[in-house]
């Protein structure tokens, strides 16, 4: 009895001594404790550390998630089991640290400070505060970063090569987010890719990558810099390393590396709107080669499934025979005899005259009115029906097993993703979506719907075991937005 008053007598006097000092006491946190919470108000922070370089953070309303789950991820985020830091502590009062980086929260805004711990002395290279969680917009404090890259498809002024963002507003190509927009005498892309790249002059840098998939403004033109979204909750990752390339590297290992496509697509590839037949592309094949073009490919348009002049063909994918006769003997020839492969262009939309249509709406692989409604009906420049909701797994698996498999097997090696913004749609549509979250408008998956559309090209290629034996011969997917 002597001996245990002893060692509570002792225990006592340390934490005293501990808290009148200002002593900090570490501790790890176990798997029960993974995700770390701050609350403001009705406004939450919760913060979740993956790695010794990675943080994983979420800022909503209301309780927040369970802090034994880990953080909810969209479909952008293919990496989802790391193992955690090697070392990390929390001192109770905002201050989390690991090997590589420390993450200091202000109580009282869930104000987010990141420093990089690897650098001597330390360095402070950013801060990430909730301005208003309503309206889900944010202030980041440059500090001394002097140059943004990433943050998507943009095209800036004509005739300039630089990726540089400093100074300078990103915005979504529409009210949903990607879109097609006039730029120089045609249309281009407006794409986010909402990764980004922070780098100072003397060696400071860092990556922000919201998991968000919903428009979003970065203006950077003034200090602090601003991020403005909607949506809810607001997800992301900050990452920090010794340059470059390594924040790269870490990126890539949370979204995933693309499979190398076949090594033909790296060479030359041809393409016009269109070839009407095999004698027209074998004419323009024979042309380049008398004039020495090592032609390694053709890209076809709508003509090789028929066109959409009236009846439209719109959602037939698959040859014309008329104007393509033995297509498999033909790609064959090419292939063996000429070393040229091909891509055909894929479209998500079916025209109502064609027999498809019925098909899917029966299956139900339209996006519909409502939960349970009849599909939506798109209008377009192809005629009018419907468009394939590839956010449902079912209709992008029949897609590919029905449409684009035999295509796969008669030897081409290319799908072009057409129009996949998406170009139509109807506004008010409901989509299988992200059902986890009870998300199912179009607002919600307009920007995942290519995204979702290539990964079913890959799931197909997978489940075929096409390309199982050998990296090289992966599918390979191009996308056009006009």
């Amino acid at each position: 009895m002597k001996d245990k008053r002893y060692l509570w007598i002792v225990a006592i006097v340390v934490i005293i001594l501990a808290v009148g000092v200002g002593l900090v006491i570490k501790f790890a946190l176990t798997r029960d404790q993974r995700i770390i919470k701050y609350k403001a108000g009705n406004a939450y922070l919760a913060i979740e550390i993956l790695d010794d370089d990675l943080a994983h953070f979420e800022f909503g309303a209301g309780a927040g998630p369970d802090a034994s789950l880990p953080l909810y991820t969209t479909p952008m985020v293919c990496k989802t089991d790391y193992a955690g830091p090697a070392r990390l502590s929390n001192n109770g009062r905002g201050v989390l640290e690991t090997e590589a980086l420390k993450l200091t929260v202000e109580a009282g805004s869930l104000c987010i400070s990141l420093t990089d711990t690897t650098k001597q002395p330390a360095v402070a290279l950013a801060q990430l505060c909730p301005q208003d969680l309503e309206a889900q917009s944010f202030t980041l404090a440059p500090n001394d970063i002097r140059h943004v890259y990433g943050l998507g498809e943009h095209f800036p002024a004509p005739n300039t090569a630089n990726g540089d963002w400093v100074g300078q507003r990103v915005e979504p190509g529409g009210s949903f987010g990607n879109a097609m927009l006039p730029y120089n005498g045609g249309y281009t892309g407006n794409a986010q890719f909402p990764i980004m790249y922070a780098l100072g002059d003397a060696g400071e840098n860092y990556a922000l990558f919201l998991d968000h998939v919903y428009a979003q403004t970065w203006d950077l033109s003034s200090s602090p810099w601003v991020i403005s979204t909607e949506g809810g909750t607001v997800r992301g990752y900050l990452m920090t390393g010794p340059d470059l390339p390594d924040l790269r590297s870490d990126y890539l290992e949370l979204v995933g590396r693309p499979p190398v496509p076949p090594k033909k697509m790296f060479g030359v590839w041809v393409s016009e709107y269109g070839y009407d037949n095999w004698a027209e592309l074998e004419d323009k094949l024979s042309t380049l080669r008398a004039n020495h073009f090592p032609v390694d490919g053709f890209v076809m348009d709508l003509q090789w499934f028929g066109g959409v002049n009236a009846p439209s063909h719109m959602g037939n994918v698959a040859w014309d025979t008329e104007q393509f006769p033995d297509p498999a003997q033909k790609i064959a020839s090419l292939r063996d005899e000429q070393g040229v492969g091909l891509m055909l262009i894929e479209e998500s939309y079916v025209d109502a005259t064609r027999p498809e249509h019925k098909t899917l709406t029966d299956l139900g692989y339209f996006p519909r009115r409502c939960e349970g409604c009849p599909p939506v009906h798109v209008f377009g420049w192809w005629g009018d029906g419907g468009m394939l909701d590839w956010t449902n797994p079912a209709a992008a698996d029949y897609w590919h097993d029905t449409k684009r498999q035999p295509l796969v097997d008669m030897g081409v090696i290319g799908h072009w993703t057409d129009l996949g913004e998406p170009e139509l749609y109807f506004d008010n549509a409901w989509y299988v979506g992200l059902p986890q979250l009870d998300l199912h408008s179009h607002r919600d998956i307009h920007n995942l719907y290519n995204f979702k559309w290539i990964e079913s090209i890959y799931r197909g290629y997978m489940a075929q075991s096409v390309g199982s034996q050998s990296v090289g011969s992966q599918p390979a997917v191009g996308a056009r937005h006009a």
